[in-house]
């Protein structure tokens, strides 16, 4: 296969539950493709199945074999490789060493896979605003503050403006929970202690209606959290005040939503670009959440049973408006709309002219 016009691929090792990842970064890539031929090298034939299926633009491959992945790439000689998940699969294209290794993310968040270590193993990490860099420094015995690039979050570029049928005052309230996560000191998920009574307790209110909009790997590692969410899914299902959305981008479910209750998650850093009030669901105690929990309401096992009392309030006086201001700045920095995609797309192009000239001093 010879793909020599591509100067940057997308590497995504990622199964179907995390096709997700694909779809957010889809427009900005588009962009990026536009400047610099980008093509998806993707590992699982399920996930290349439905890319193919969805007539994306960007040009992919399947390569299933570590063997086959390193003779691609020596064969087409790419000089930038993106990775968009923190898959331990990424390490068998790190195995290559004339190209920059460029590490995006799907969505920043405060749990602990985005201050891994794995980080080190990239020439640079993207990060969203100042706080994708503090994370880091904080936690990395070996820090190296030239590998970590802001170019803010080029996704809140792209938002599309949803609509649902309710009468005029009713409110609209979100309720996004994570996944259970690969162990438990990743496991934010509130739909198994909170969940139920969250949903019912919103739906016995004439005056909201619930979105649900759960992570789509949710339940795929915890029988627990797939009961719960089997349940809330019924419940949602057969109520005529309930929508549960699946495919569609957070973002534009974002622009219905009057109130949000989120897990430990990056779906709660990219709401703070709305301005508008939320909660969060404190799940497990972790001191890296506390200065994005001042941007919003935090849900204990304390104030739980109290949580209809604290929706009400919180849609009249939204307690944590003011400190959200700063919170949003410090997150996903400041930019004009398109701005973080343009600064995306021109530090791609950099490290592009960066890599070919330090390649023509490196013989094969």
């Amino acid at each position: 296969m010879n793909y020599k016009n591509c100067k940057v691929i997308v590497y995504f090792c990622g199964g179907i539950n995390s096709y997700y990842q694909i779809k957010q970064w889809q427009m900005p890539f588009e962009e990026l493709d536009k400047k610099e031929k980008v093509l998806y090298v993707i590992t699982d034939y399920e996930v290349y199945n439905k890319y193919i299926n969805d007539e994306q633009s960007i040009e992919v491959v399947y390569i299933e074999s570590f063997t086959n992945l390193i003779e691609f790439y020596d064969l087409n000689e790419f000089a930038v490789i993106l990775y968009i998940n923190n898959s331990l699969r990424n390490f068998q294209s790190l195995r290559y060493s004339r190209a920059y290794h460029i590490h995006l993310n799907h969505g920043e968040s405060e749990k602990e896979s985005m201050r891994s270590n794995q980080s080190q193993a990239y020439d640079y990490v993207f990060t969203v605003g100042q706080r994708g860099v503090d994370r880091y420094k904080e936690y990395l015995l070996n820090f190296n503050a030239d590998k970590f690039i802001q170019v803010g979050r080029p996704q809140l570029d792209y938002i599309n403006q949803m609509k649902i049928k309710k009468s005029e005052n009713q409110k609209v309230i979100l309720y996004a929970p994570t996944w259970e996560a690969t162990h438990p000191s990743m496991n934010y998920t509130s739909v198994v202690k909170y969940g139920l009574f969250l949903v019912n307790t919103i739906l016995e209110n004439d005056n909201y209606i619930l979105i649900y909009k759960p992570h789509s790997a949710l339940g795929t590692r915890c029988e627990k959290a797939q009961i719960a969410h089997d349940e809330i899914k019924k419940i949602v299902n057969s109520s005529q005040k309930a929508h549960y959305m699946e495919e569609e981008n957070i973002n534009d479910v974002f622009t219905l939503v009057d109130f949000a209750f989120f897990d430990n998650t990056s779906v709660m850093i990219d709401y703070l670009h709305t301005n508008k009030a939320a909660a969060y669901l404190e799940i497990l105690e972790d001191q890296s959440i506390n200065e994005l929990a001042k941007a919003f309401k935090t849900i204990n096992d304390e104030n739980f049973e109290n949580l209809g009392d604290i929706l009400t309030n919180e849609l009249t006086i939204d307690s944590n408006k003011e400190k959200r201001k700063k919170v949003k700045e410090y997150y996903l920095g400041v930019y004009k709309k398109g701005e973080s995609t343009q600064t995306f797309i021109n530090k791609i192009s950099e490290y592009i002219i960066q890599r070919n000239s330090l390649i023509k001093n490196i013989k094969k």
